[in-house]
Parts: C-alpha cells; structure tokens; sequence
C-alpha cells in the first residue's frame, strides 16, 4: 500500500474547536506524516509561544523547518500542481488545506476543519484559491556545527541578497557621478574659461545641474536602503541569538553574572552597525577605487603614482598601531562589562542594600569601577585620536605634494588646468575611502572585540533534543535515581552521593532533610538542568541523559521557592505553560491552587498587573499564582521545591486541604524543611550529605526515632 493510500485509509479525527485557531497547524501535522514525522499541533503553539497558531505563510514555514523539513512559500496557478511535489499547503478561502494528489480533472484535498479528505474539480477549486502554497521537502543533512564568525552571518546575508543588489546598484550610479564630475570641471576650465566657448558653458551648465540634483536623491536613496537592510539584519540575528541563549544549559548562567551576559548580547549591535554599514560602504567604495585609479593614469603617471605611495604609508602606519588599538579597546570593553554586570546586580538586590544600610560601600565601588572604565576609555580613544591625526598628516602632506608638482606639470605644459584640477578631485576620491578607514579599522578592532564575546554564548553547546517537538507520550510519572553521583563542578564536592530511589506513578513522595543535604540538586537533576557525572536518571524508562528536555519538562510542572513572574497581568503569568487555555481552565487551576479568593479580592482580579519579577504581589500569592501555572499544565509530574515556604498557615492550610485533588491522576514529588507539609505523603525519603539515610511514612519515620523524628520534634518546638 503506498503511502498516499495508508494515510487516506486511516480515520481522521480532528478537535473541531481548535480548528480555526490552528488550521495551518493542523495542515502541517498532517502533512508532515507523509515524511514520517510524528508531531502535534500543541508543541508548535507551544515552541511559537503564542494564544493560537500561525498567523502567515512564514510562520507554517518556520514551523516546517523545526520539525525537519524544508519549506518555501510561492505563489503559483492550477495548471503547475501537475508538476510540484507533493504533498503541498494550499491557502484557500477556507483556511490552509494540505493537496494530497492530482487526479486528471480532480485535486485530493485535506481539509482540517473537518478531518476529512475531500476532490474538488479544478475550476471549481479554482475560484477559491488566489495562488498561495507552501512547498514541503525532506531537510537536507543539516552542516557541522561550527565555530562563530563571520560564516555565521552568511545565511542572513543571502537572504537579503536582492536588497543588497539594490545597495549595489544605487552605489554604481553614485561613482558613475563622482567620475563624470570631475571631467566635465575640466572642460568647464579647459574649453569655457581658456577658450571662453559660451556655447560650450551652457551645455556643460545643465550637465552639471543635473548632476548635482542626481547625486543627493541617490545619496537618500542608499542611506534609506542601508537602514532597512540594517532593520532586518539586525531583527533577524538578534533573534537567532536570543533563540541559542534559551538553549543554553543552567550551567552556562549560573557560572556568568546577569550583567555580563546582558553586556555580551549588546555586541550584536556593534557587529550589525559594523557589517551593515561602515564595512559595507567601504567594500563599496573601494571596489571602484581601481576604476578611478586608471583613470588618473591617464591624466599623469607620476601624480597617480604619488597617490598610491601614500596609500601605502596608510597601511604601514595602521599596521603600527591596530595592535595598540586592539588592546586598548578590549581593556575598554572588559571594565564596561563589569560596570553592567555590578549595576544589575545593584538594581535586582536594591531592598538588601537599602535595609542593611550599605549605599555608601555600593557607591564607594560604583564609583571606583566607573573611575577604571573612564580612564580605560579615554587611553582608547587617545590612541583612536592619535591614529586619526596620523591619517591626516599623510594625507595633508599628499595633498601639498601633489599641488606642488600638478603646477610644476602644467607650467611644462605636459598638463591643462583642468586636468589638474579633474586630477585632484578624482584623487579625493581615491583618497577619501582610505582616510574613513582610520575610523572604519576602529570598528573593525570593535567588531572583532564584539565577535569574540557573543562567541562565548554562541559557541557554548546548547541543551541536546528537539527543542521541545520530540514526540513523548504523557508521562505516567514513574521516578528511577540509579546510583547517581553529582558535583557542580569537576573539581567541587560531590553533592550527591550513589543516590538511588524508585518512584512508582501516582505516588506523593515527601523529601526533607538538613540544609546542603542534597534536596534542591535532586529536583534540578529531575528537570533535566544538569546532566550526573554517574548514573541514570529515568522517568518512565527514559533516561534524562538522552531525551530531548523541553519535550519532557512540558509533561512536568515544578513550583521553586523563589517564584519568578513575569511582568503582564496575573492571568497572563497562569497561562505562561499554556497561552492557550480558556479562562474557566485558569479559574479552576487558581481555586485549586488556593488563589481564586485573593485574586478576585483584587480591584482588577485576574487582568492586574503583576510588576517586574511580581514585585506587586506578597511572595506567598506569588507562590499561590505559580502553583496555578503548574496545575493548568495538567502534569504527569508535578515538582514542589519548597513551594509552602512563603505561605502563612491559612493559605498553607487552604492549599494542604485542596492537595488530595492537586495529587490526583499524577506523581507529586515535594520537597520541604516544613514537615507538617510531609504529613500524608505516601512516602517520606530523608536525605543527608546526598544519601538516602531513612524513608517511610511519617508515622513509620517517628517510629524510627532518627534523624526525621528530630527534626519533626525541633519543628514541633518552635511552633
């Protein structure tokens, strides 16, 4: 059977409520099974991070491309689908439809409104559809992963080649100018002001007016093109750049500070400016420098050759000093670095500085860093300066040589005044393009700074996987820690030490014990943000080590201690792990959770705003709101670390009343120093110095009257 009639032959079913809203996902999903890739509607909304699914072709596109196809939107007619590949996406007016075949007179039609196939006759179909498809293939072995460079802005460079021939094109036109200019001055000169030809000025009058209209609208014109082209360039990378940052393990963020991190995304900025404007037009200009250069020829050999003796003396001179300039300015981009990684952590613990009365220390070091920076800064630019100062003395003294002996040459009469004068302005623009690059080698140095530092985020490993599109089925919740050993780093103190523990589906596992005993580096090696030097972790069967983790972190929701919002209203932070849920379904989550009654206290309810990192909301609605993202998630694990922790009595109680319910159909693993919130676990697991040392319920845990039962009587003493 092939694999056309595989696919027709089995039943389609089709969620009709999210057919609207994700038709063009649904297309593809379907598509897709035709190359053997089994993916879901839900994980491109999800890895598109948006409400609903795509909105254009170029979304079906980069959707196409994540799950390991190519794919290229075109626009065609009825009479080419004899010859295109199939299958193909067709963007009718009844939203994207997936053309299975041709038959003679009949199109095969998928249609995911209905989940069913469909054969319409061509004219028919004619009228409904203005041309629009999407072409699908097999993606091609995807390259070896290479260092970053400059090859790594190739792909974007292509992509705007045709803008780039504009650019091309535009500038063309203004050297055709600044090449005519100077000959017509030398006929002004030569035949109007020697010969006094008034016939001569008149022609020679509009020639010039012409081009003096010309030459600034070309000049606007490739300002206007180099900016757009800047625009997109810079949208495009940044946002690849961006896209890797969230690939990058927990290790790469917990071993850099914030402000660094923030400092080496900025660069991109200096490499785009550079790559798409400064270099850009300097490559521009002196690929015509050998026209005007033959040109000068032409007109006097010795001159010409003076002009070129002196671009020499501009390269020796920058080879001097690019060595000295280059270090001054990595000196310059280091302290700057430092200077925003201490202001982010200022503004981030500004409470901790204010309530221990410490802005004076703080200040005191602002204030010497910044002093550093300045005098870093001010080395750099004196050299920068001094660089500038020599390119114009070579170039003041060329010009000195070359008025000296242009005159002596036309007092031989071996040259006109025009011709000196056509002479001098072609060699200005020889000349000019070589005194930019002082500037230019400025960026350079700069760029190659900027390189080197993105190259830390960009050349360190992402996370392994699929990004999230690998097909898991929901996890049942079973738990496996086989004989695990961790450190954080290579050469640190193992935190965990032959860990083993099974955890069967369904179950409510307490884990408690002293601090620094292991817990939090249990949860974390769960989640798959560290990988063990030795051992497996399983959930179901599969080994963390090898699966694809933002696939199987979507099958598992986790409270922290510290729960992080983001600014937005409190039902956008609910549907963070699902954009698309309805709001009776954030309601639900919320009264599970123990926040319906606070929210709905609120003057806005569920649309206020949360602040930055919820700095609006007290730390225990914060953890009450963030258990409300979990539970939405409907997960097959759910991970509470300390999630109580901020929590009073009352609001403890109302969560510890719903916790029958929150458990219900899932694996709860909680860990906590609070014990009463242990209390009704199936299974209590005590660790210290990264071992198991006791587990049992909270009665058998007593029994035993170790380590559990004292921390149990401390707690009961305090409280």
């Amino acid at each position: 059977m092939s694999t056309i009639e595989s696919i027709l032959s089995e039943p389609i079913t089709v969620d009709t409520s999210k057919a609207v809203a994700d038709g063009g996902l649904l297309a593809l999903t379907h598509a897709a099974r035709h190359f053997n890739l089994a993916v879901e509607p839900e994980q491109l909304i999800h890895r598109l991070g948006r409400t609903q699914g795509v909105s254009n072709s170029q979304d079906l596109c980069r959707c196409a491309q994540w799950i390991g196809l190519r794919a290229r939107h075109i626009s065609t007619d009825m009479s080419r689908l004899d010859t295109v590949p199939l299958p193909i996406l067709l963007d009718t007016e009844q939203g994207w439809q997936v053309l299975e075949r041709v038959e003679g007179e009949l199109i095969i039609l998928y249609q995911p409104s209905t989940g069913k196939i469909c054969r319409y006759p061509r004219t028919l179909f004619a009228s409904h559809w203005q041309g629009s498809a999407v072409l699908l293939a097999e993606a091609t072995e995807q390259p070896k992963r290479q260092r970053f460079g400059f090859g790594w802005f190739v792909p974007s460079i292509r992509k705007h080649v045709s803008q780039f021939r504009n650019v091309i094109l535009v500038s063309l036109m203004l050297q055709v100018i600044a090449l005519v200019t100077p000959i017509l001055f030398e006929n002004v000169i030569d035949r109007v002001l020697v010969s006094r030809s008034l016939s001569s000025l008149q022609v020679l009058g509009i020639a010039m007016l012409t081009l003096a209209l010309f030459e600034p609208i070309y000049g606007f014109l490739r300002s206007w093109l180099f900016t757009n082209l800047a625009s997109k360039v810079n949208s495009e990378l940044s946002g690849r750049l961006y896209q890797h940052l969230m690939t990058l393990p927990m290790g790469y963020f917990q071993q850099r500070q914030t402000g660094e991190i923030i400092a080496r995304v900025r660069e991109m900025n200096q490499i785009r400016q550079f790559l798409t404007g400064s270099a850009l037009t300097m490559v521009l200009d002196l690929a015509f420098i050998g026209l005007f250069v033959a040109v000068m020829f032409s007109y006097a050999t010795e001159l010409t050759w003076l002009v070129l003796g002196s671009l020499v003396l501009y390269f020796l001179f920058w080879l001097g000093v690019g060595p000295i300039l280059r270090a001054r300015v990595l000196r310059e981009y280091e302290l700057g670095a430092d200077n925003t990684a201490f202001l982010t952590e200022s503004v981030t613990g500004i409470e901790t500085i204010k309530t221990n009365a410490t802005e004076a220390g703080f200040l005191h070091r602002w204030e010497r860093q910044l002093s550093a920076f300045v005098r870093a800064s001010f080395r750099a630019k004196v050299v920068g300066i001094l660089a500038g100062q020599g390119i114009d003395l070579i170039q003041k003294l060329t010009s000195a040589l070359l008025l000296l002996w242009g005159v002596t040459l036309v007092m031989e009469g071996k040259l006109s005044p025009g011709e000196l004068v056509a002479f001098n302005m072609l060699s200005e623009h020889v000349t000019q393009p070589i005194l930019r690059l002082a500037q230019v080698c400025q960026d350079f140095q700069h760029t190659l700074i900027s390189m080197r530092r993105i190259g830390d985020i960009l050349d360190e490993e992402g996370e392994s996987g699929n990004g999230g599109l690998a097909s898991v089925p929901k996890l049942q919740g079973g738990v496996s820690f086989r004989g695990v050993r961790f450190r954080y780093n290579e050469d640190g103190q193992e935190v965990l030490r032959n860990l083993n523990i099974e955890i069967h589906p369904g179950e409510f596992i307490g884990i408690t014990g002293p601090s620094g005993s292991g817990k939090s580096t249990l949860a974390r090696l769960l989640q798959r943000l560290y990988v063990p030097q030795h051992g497996q972790v399983l959930v179901d069967g599969i080994d963390l080590a090898i699966a694809d983790p933002v696939a199987l972190r979507r099958n598992m929701s986790v409270v922290l201690q510290e729960s992080v919002l983001f600014a937005g209203s409190i039902a956008e932070n609910i549907r963070l792990c699902r954009p698309q849920a309805s709001d009776a379904e954030v309601y639900e989550a919320a009264t599970l959770a123990g926040a319906d009654g606070f929210i709905k206290a609120l003057d806005r309810g569920y649309e206020t705003q949360v602040g930055e990192r919820g700095g609006q909301l007290s730390g225990g609605q914060r953890q009450r709101i963030a258990l409300a993202r979990a539970l939405l998630t409907n997960p097959g694990i759910l991970l509470l670390d300390e999630a109580t922790s901020a929590l009073d009595y009352e609001s403890e109680a109302a969560v510890m009343t719903n916790l029958q319910r929150i458990a219900q159909g899932r694996t709860v693993i909680s860990v906590a120093h609070r014990l009463n919130t242990l209390r009704h676990a199936h299974r209590i697991l005590v660790i210290d110095q990264g071992q198991v040392v006791e587990q049992g319920s909270h009665e058998q845990l007593l029994a035993l009257n170790g380590l559990y039962a004292r921390l149990w009587t401390l707690q009961m003493k305090d409280s």
